[in-house]
């Protein structure tokens, strides 16, 4: 089978890491792939090392204006019309706008993998307010959409009422034994983007009130993103700055790993268990996140504290009874 992968930005991130695995996966079986992605990306050049096909995505942006992004349809269409793919498999909710209908039967289908719903509870308002009417237009015409958690399901189902569903759950491959496998420390590891949904600012502020109780505490954050400046001027005013040490993107994160306990992300809204989170599970780490995504699995086989409450003495809380 020939897949075709389109996603909107090529860099560091969960989504672009299951696409990834996803596309070993495939290739090791057997199948063609090719991944329509920002040129020079880390995961172009991730995926085209494996042996897949690449094409160049110029001109995409993550604006879910429908027009500011013609040209990304046109470019998207030319290289399904080169490759002659049997599933175009779209991933965000820009790519799925602009790609929608591109691939359709006799020809091929078209899959939409939602890894969160661009609308809801947690969103901005740009993203309320644009995106509901895009999904409206899109969603019903895709021949199959995949979800990552069950906490959007009902909304998307409502609006593609007669398109099959999926709930695929996240999952890394892991291999060996963990890596952080010491007694617990007050030592805890941010890695995510440093960008909304994400709230790093507020694991910042969480993170004062637990050296409040436990002097020695420290926190790692790993990550890049708009909320990089902002972040870091926040911490160098912070009291609890010698606490607090901000890593950027780290591109092998083994040697924080072991001297860390706990695995902290604080969040606005995920569709399912962030790959992030499940990779610092297969490495030893304890999570500590906000309520979002599937959380649920986590208290209820539990490996992982969930923050209920959405405000830093809550998150300190949990750490230090953690």
């Amino acid at each position: 089978m020939r897949i075709m992968f389109a996603i909107t930005k090529g860099e560091v991130g969960g989504a672009q890491e299951h696409l990834r695995i996803l596309a070993q996966g495939l290739l090791e079986r057997g199948n063609q792939v090719a991944l329509v992605v920002t040129p020079g990306s880390e995961l172009a050049e991730s995926v085209e090392s494996m042996g897949a096909t690449t094409f160049p995505w110029e001109s995409i942006s993550a604006d879910a204006a429908p027009l500011s992004n013609l040209s990304a349809r046109r470019e998207l269409r030319a290289a399904v019309m080169k490759w002659n793919p049997d599933v175009l498999h779209l991933y965000s909710s820009v790519a799925g706008a602009v790609g929608c209908r591109i691939l359709r039967p006799p020809r091929g289908i078209t899959i939409f993998t939602c890894h969160h719903a661009p609308f809801g509870k947690g969103r901005t308002w740009k993203n309320r307010v644009l995106s509901r009417p895009v999904a409206h237009a899109t969603l019903p015409r895709m021949d199959g959409i995949i979800t990552d958690g069950n906490r959007d399901l009902p909304v998307l189902r409502r609006i593609a009422r007669h398109v099959p569903f999926a709930v695929v759950r996240n999952a890394v491959p892991s291999s060996g034994p963990p890596i952080s496998d010491g007694p617990l420390a007050p030592s805890a590891l941010w890695v995510a983007r440093l960008a909304h949904p994400k709230e790093p600012l507020m694991a910042v502020s969480a993170w004062e009130k637990v050296v409040a109780r436990i002097p020695d505490a420290k926190l790692t954050i790993c990550g890049s993103g708009p909320l990089g400046d902002v972040l870091q001027a926040r911490v160098s005013q912070s009291p609890a700055r010698s606490n607090i040490e901000i890593a950027g993107f780290v591109r092998d994160t083994s040697p924080l790993v072991k001297r860390a306990s706990v695995f902290l992300l604080i969040s606005k809204v995920e569709g399912g268990t962030t790959m992030a989170t499940l990779e610092a599970m297969s490495e030893g780490l304890v999570p500590v996140i906000t309520d979002v995504g599937e959380s649920d699995l986590l208290t209820s086989n539990e490996c992982g504290v969930v923050v209920e409450s959405y405000d830093p003495d809550s998150i300190a809380d949990a750490v230090v009874r953690l």
